[in-house]
């Protein structure tokens, strides 16, 4: 009598932990299928999402990025070697600094840092970032991962800066465009407050990441506490810039 309850206990938990699991996989189908991403803009994002970078990226500090970005001055942008503030303060006063020294021209150096503070669908102000591989091409975090973009912001972005950061040489920048081309194909990270993963990326924490592991170089603010929206690599202490559009 023992036995036969026992054995009926145990096929009843088999039967419970079937349907469970068919339950679970049918509801990750049908929030795959309510929440799966649109595909009309280059980095879509999904109601949750949306809610997610509106709610962590709110429109009255992302304004207050822009305004001071764009009083920022434009220098040359470095040759090679690396440049700290006293050199950018002397370099502006210097007759030398013109058109002829890429002053002000749109960038196409490996290593350079893009930034727009263009609003998702006009309404969400997440803005983006991505850094220069070739002359051609920039790595990236889009909404399915990291990978590669046209450089060609300047005509495909109504806004544009190209930064760069103070204290690393060209060849170490061009360093942080190889660790960020390495990171292609991880997926996207959501969390914005979450910097600090290495699993995935979105798209001004990868250039964030890539300057603080090669050179301990940090281009975070204190706008949004942990998270970091592109228009801080504009703003930061860190950078100066090069490009404006």
């Amino acid at each position: 009598m023992k036995k036969t309850f026992l054995r009926t206990s145990a096929i009843i938990c088999t039967v419970v932990m079937v349907l469970c699991s068919s339950l679970s996989v049918m509801a990750d189908e049908d929030l795959s299928q309510k929440y799966k991403s649109v595909s009309d803009s280059e980095y879509d994002i999904d109601g949750i999402q949306q809610s997610n970078q509106q709610f962590t990226f709110d429109d009255a500090t992302a304004e207050e990025l822009i305004i001071d970005a764009n009083k920022l001055p434009v220098y040359a942008d470095k040759t090679g070697n690396a440049i700290n503030p006293g050199q950018i303060l002397k370099q502006a006063n210097t007759a030398a600094v013109d058109a002829a020294n890429s002053f002000g021209a749109y960038p196409r150096r490996k290593g350079v840092i893009l930034v727009t503070a263009d609003k998702y669908k006009g309404l969400i102000p997440t803005g983006h970032a991505a850094i220069i591989w070739t002359t051609n091409t920039v790595v990236e975090s889009l909404s399915g991962g990291v990978t590669t973009g046209v450089n060609n912001w300047n005509r495909s972005k109504k806004s544009c800066y190209g930064v760069t950061t103070y204290g690393t040489t060209a060849a170490q920048d061009s360093r942080a465009a190889n660790y960020a081309y390495a990171k292609i194909g991880k997926p996207y990270n959501w969390n914005y407050v979450n910097k600090w993963t290495r699993n995935k990326f979105y798209c001004s924490q990868l250039v964030y990441a890539a300057y603080l592991d090669l050179f301990q170089i940090n281009l975070d603010t204190a706008a949004y506490l942990s998270a970091v929206h592109p228009m801080e690599l504009v703003n930061s202490s860190k950078t100066y810039t090069i490009y404006q559009k």
